[in-house]
């Protein structure tokens, strides 16, 4: 897992240095050909081999024009408006998937489990709350026990404060005073949608069913502050997320490939996404 995270932001714009991407969340659709000369010129500054726009429905035409790719949407998440995951790979190993047909059955599996929630209750001894910033460093320990890398430094304890502060919301489920499984919600108010992430159940209580209740109640949180788009990025050759985002009524969306590293280096994410109001496009 990553100690620093090297990330330089202005919420458009991000260089995102320890997964080497570049991502572009709004732009001038009138320039597509210069944004896509200034993102190459940051790629060879910071290193990055893949590049990510989030565009619009109408833009998709210009951005393959200029050598991009169409892997997958988020609906609704733009305000209610779905972006468009347009990507371009500078090298052929990143643009090379290193398992396709273990990740294509694994959604075979989880598509066929679609909706089969049955919004189970926790076990006996297990209590849910939401996390404050006195949770840090239990938190950085879970996600540095059941990571060996991930997109962002969850190990480090000021890091996941630093996030609570600017927004993200996080649950834990506890078991006998100790953290057993968290996740979080990723807010973007100025977009109007969430990303639900950072699930990490701790090994001794894998199995016991406890990441569902907690994404339920997340969700519930999410619609009572009035983020109705919600979305979440799976490791796609990993059955455990895949599987429970497809019961909880996800719908799958794409693949991203070697997007971010995350448990043991770069890995196809799949995109699932749960509107919870109708989108506008």
């Amino acid at each position: 897992m990553v100690n620093e995270q090297e990330m330089l932001t202005s919420g458009d714009l991000v260089i995102d240095r320890p997964n080497r991407r570049v991502k572009l969340h709004q732009y001038d659709r009138t320039q597509v050909a210069d944004w896509d000369k200034r993102l190459h010129e940051l790629a060879i500054e910071s290193d990055a081999t893949k590049l990510i726009v989030y565009g619009r429905k109408e833009d998709i035409p210009a951005w393959l024009s200029v050598g991009y790719t169409l892997e997958g949407t988020i609906d609704g998440f733009f305000q209610g408006q779905t972006a468009q995951m347009l990507t371009r790979y500078l090298t052929e190993e990143r643009a090379t998937s290193t398992a396709p047909e273990l990740a294509e059955e694994i959604l075979s599996l989880s598509l066929a489990k679609a909706g089969q929630t049955e919004g189970k209750a926790l076990p006996e001894g297990y209590s849910l709350r939401k996390a404050t910033d006195a949770d840090a460093e239990e938190l950085s320990r879970l996600y540095a026990l059941v990571f060996a890398t991930y997109p962002t430094p969850m190990n480090d304890p000021q890091y996941i404060r630093k996030t609570m502060k600017e927004g993200t919301i996080y649950y834990v489920v506890e078991y006998d005073g100790t953290i057993a499984c968290a996740a979080s919600a990723e807010v973007t108010e100025r977009m109007g949608s969430a990303e639900m992430t950072d699930c990490a159940t701790h090994p001794n209580h894998a199995g016991k069913g406890l990441l569902q209740p907690l994404f339920m109640e997340l969700e519930r949180r999410m619609e009572e502050a009035g983020i109705y788009y919600l979305y979440t990025l799976t490791r796609a050759q990993s059955a455990g997320m895949n599987v429970t985002a497809s019961k909880m009524g996800y719908e799958y969306r794409g693949r991203l490939i070697n997007n971010c590293t995350i448990f043991s280096g770069y890995e196809d994410m799949n995109i699932w996404v749960k509107p919870l109001r109708p989108i506008r496009d």
